[in-house]
């Protein structure tokens, strides 16, 4: 398989954020736009700001989001970024993608929170036009504010439903921060019939994994620290929960991995969990999805098989629409076929 083939392919993408996914100049042009009382220290460097070490914690990893969710503070940057983000995932062929961002973190010179769905829904619907991409929203609370924070959340992604809208997610620092603490807003979610989809086992942690079993996550946001936990790792084979795995972001953070053979990703495969690839943050880990696809396909020797499986695995743990699933499948399975190697 070449790079060429797998960009080629159709691709499902189900955790990448909005924040860390900005282009690098689109990200420095609307840093120079900004109001005088707003703008960044002149001596920061913004260029190295925005991109963590390859290694680093899931913390300082966190830092960069300050500088992008900076320039996010209007409805026509928040519509370009999503426009952006999936005009460059529709260059690459992936044909479903769900993005994730909080919309209480957008609304420092005056937005609602309305209005910052509404400018992010308006650019996904901009690039289904323009490009045929089938954009979705996932939107994020963060584990380390209060519940009547992530409740607002929730109640949006009620609100939103069907609208652009598809699933609720909690995010943030994990150490000292349980899920357990966000039951309300989690419930919440799930009496107004919104998918949720949880972090947990990221940067440490794996305890956090069973939290998000027990408060009823369809899927859970990387999860690499499971393997630590061998019977819940057994819980979530048997319960065929999928994993939001993103290698080069697990690998920046994670804290035990030097290369990408030693991913968890290809053990939690051949236990039969379902996987899926993913970026993260597109910006901050240097990667587009094909990148990652090469990255496992390298380490692990996957076959073109695999890789249909592992599309194929995505569509199905999407939040999407029964009939978009299954438009979706006739065209994957379709390429694949046409493009058999």
């Amino acid at each position: 398989m070449t790079m060429r083939w797998m960009r080629r392919i159709p691709k499902v993408e189900l955790h990448c954020h909005l924040d860390g996914s900005l282009r690098l100049e689109t990200f420095l042009e609307l840093a120079k736009r900004l109001p005088a009382d707003r703008r960044f220290p002149a001596s920061v460097n913004l260029r190295q700001a925005v991109i963590p070490p390859p290694r680093a914690s899931l913390t300082r990893y966190l830092e960069s989001f300050e500088y992008t969710i900076g320039v996010l503070q209007s409805a026509s940057a928040l519509e370009r970024a999503a426009f952006e983000l999936c005009e460059d995932a529709a260059a690459e062929n992936v044909a479903y993608i769900e993005i994730r961002f909080c919309p209480l973190l957008h609304t420092i010179e005056g937005l609602s929170p309305r209005d910052v769905v509404l400018a992010t829904v308006a650019g996904c619907e901009r690039a289904a036009e323009e490009t045929g991409i089938e954009g979705r929203l996932l939107l994020t609370a963060l584990r380390n504010e209060s519940t009547e924070r992530s409740m607002e959340i929730a109640q949006l992604a009620a609100q939103f439903r069907g609208k652009g809208v598809v699933g609720f997610d909690l995010a943030g620092p994990e150490q000292g921060f349980s899920l357990i603490a966000h039951r309300a807003a989690v419930e919440l979610a799930h009496d107004a019939g919104v998918p949720v989809t949880l972090h947990a086992g990221e940067g440490c942690c794996p305890e956090h994994i069973r939290e998000a079993l027990d408060l009823g996550a369809a899927r859970i946001g990387h999860g690499v620290h499971l393997f630590k936990l061998p019977k819940l790792e057994q819980r979530i084979a048997e319960q065929k929960v999928p994993l939001e795995m993103c290698p080069t972001s697990n690998l920046q953070v994670s804290g035990f991995m030097d290369d990408y053979d030693d991913h968890p990703f290809k053990r939690y495969l051949d236990l039969g969990i379902p996987v899926t690839i993913n970026t993260d943050n597109r910006l901050m880990s240097q990667v587009d999805l094909t990148h990652e696809y090469e990255a496992l396909v390298r380490a692990f020797s996957l076959e073109p098989s695999d890789i249909k499986h592992v599309v194929l695995t995505g569509l199905e743990a999407s939040f999407a629409a029964d009939a978009t699933k299954r438009a979706l499948r006739e065209r994957i399975e379709g390429a694949f076929e046409r493009l058999a190697v």
